[in-house]
């Protein structure tokens, strides 16, 4: 019987310190291969894929003398919060230059009408920051889930039927669903818009915006076919 050790050393493709160089590297050349840094019974591992870029999750993961995990922890990619810094220092910047300083400059003209691009500003922001924490934690949830089909804790088969049992159309998840829904597709079509003008920078909001549509209506549809499957 093999150890959780062992499990996981048989999918670990590369080994890497965990740095920001090389988690950029990930990002940029090693999409879908599980890589591990190893030190004694404390491993760091990690995996990217098309959808996440570089807001993948790493994994703390300690083994005991038995080499079975006695403790697992999670945490964004040192390059996924290099991007998030940068991001929030982005928004930040556009935001006090396009809105608070002409803002705090002509005060007295401020009325409801000059309010109304700030709310839908803001709106367009908190979107954006939903989309990409429900990518991060969809991915998330996934990987863990493999992680413990690989090391033997769960099943595919257990996993499956407890995501079955969850309701997919709860009141919270219709309203999530009916904000982010048209949000994506509107971040889609001004993205395209974005690359027709030759700003490459349209490519980031489309892979968000298809990436959010696509695993969401995955998860729905993938649903439908194992409750379909087991009425038959």
């Amino acid at each position: 019987m093999k150890t959780h050790k062992e499990k996981i050393d048989r999918i670990i493709k590369l080994k890497r310190e965990n740095t920001l160089w090389n988690h950029i590297l990930t990002s940029l050349f090693h999409k879908g291969k599980t890589i591990a840094e190893k030190n004694g019974n404390n491993y760091i591992i990690w995996t990217s894929n098309l959808w996440t870029g570089g807001f993948y999750p790493i994994f703390k993961i300690d083994f005991n003398q038995d080499n079975e995990i006695s403790n697992i922890e999670t945490e964004l990619s040192l390059y996924g919060k290099l991007c998030l810094i940068l991001l929030i220092v982005a928004i930040s910047s556009f935001t006090a230059m396009m809105i608070i300083i002409p803002m705090i400059q002509n005060y007295k003209e401020v009325n409801l009408y000059f309010l109304i691009p700030i709310v839908l500003y803001s709106l367009l922001m908190y979107g954006f920051y939903l989309v990409m924490r429900a990518i991060y934690n969809r991915e998330k949830k996934y990987l863990i889930e493999d992680l413990k089909i690989i090391i033997g804790v769960e099943t595919k088969e257990n996993i499956e039927n407890k995501e079955l049992k969850k309701n997919e159309w709860t009141t919270s998840k219709i309203i999530i669903r009916a904000f982010l829904y048209p949000f994506t597709i509107f971040i889609t079509i001004i993205s395209v818009f974005m690359i027709f003008k030759g700003d490459l920078r349209g490519v980031f909001g489309i892979f968000i915006g298809i990436g959010y549509l696509y695993a969401d209506i995955k998860t729905i549809l993938k649903k439908r076919e194992i409750t379909k499957a087991n009425n038959v």
